[in-house]
Formats: C-alpha cells, sequence, structure tokens
C-alpha cells in the first residue's frame, strides 16, 4: 500500500499492489482498515511534501512509523486530513482485489 503513497504516479501501480494485496491473508475489510487507519496517516505526508520519496519507504522505518502511530491518542488531522485520497485509492483497489481472489478461487 505505500507505492500508493511515493511521489510519482501510481495509476500503472494500481495492479500490481492489487495482486499483492489479493494474495495476502487479510480480509477486504482488514486490508481497508490498514489503509486509511495505518498507512495513510503514516504516508500521506509524503504527498504533501515538495521533495517527497519517490523510489520507496523502508520497511523497517514503515512498520516502526505505524506502530508508533497506533500508540497514540486520537487526534482529528492526523485521521482525517486528505482521507479522501485514501478513500478513492480504495474505491480502485478493492474490486480489483475481489476480481483477482475470485478468478485465484476457480
Amino acid at each position: 500500500m505505500s507505492l500508493l503513497y511515493l511521489d510519482s504516479a501510481c495509476d500503472g501501480d494500481h495492479a500490481r499492489i492489487s495482486r499483492i494485496l489479493a494474495a495476502s491473508p487479510f480480509t477486504l475489510p482488514q486490508l481497508r482498515t490498514m489503509l486509511l487507519h495505518e498507512v495513510h496517516p503514516v504516508l500521506i505526508g509524503n504527498l504533501r511534501s515538495v521533495a517527497g520519496v519517490w523510489e520507496g519507504f523502508d520497511h523497517d522505518w514503515l512498520a516502526a512509523a505505524i506502530a508508533t502511530q497506533r500508540a497514540r491518542r486520537w487526534r482529528w488531522p492526523d485521521r482525517w486530513c486528505w482521507r479522501r485520497y485514501a478513500r478513492q485509492q480504495w474505491a480502485v483497489l478493492a474490486p480489483a482485489i475481489n476480481a483477482k481472489r475470485i478468478r485465484a478461487a476457480r
């Protein structure tokens, strides 16, 4: 999911991301929660930055940042700023994930 937050065009990445997520053991509601409440609050700043990350995020850093975010008290700006972006991405990913899982089950 972190590919969605790189400072580069991600339209071509949706197929790759949905393929990876479809192969994961997580349900669609679990994946949506991860995107909206874990990945998005940590990485949305990259899209706001003039010099954001282009190549990828360090997995260890991302896991630690998500753990820190989850441990923090809820704060309105962290949770709701730019959430529309995450919802738009999920609207593209969810049907693709579901379709890939249905095809794999056949």
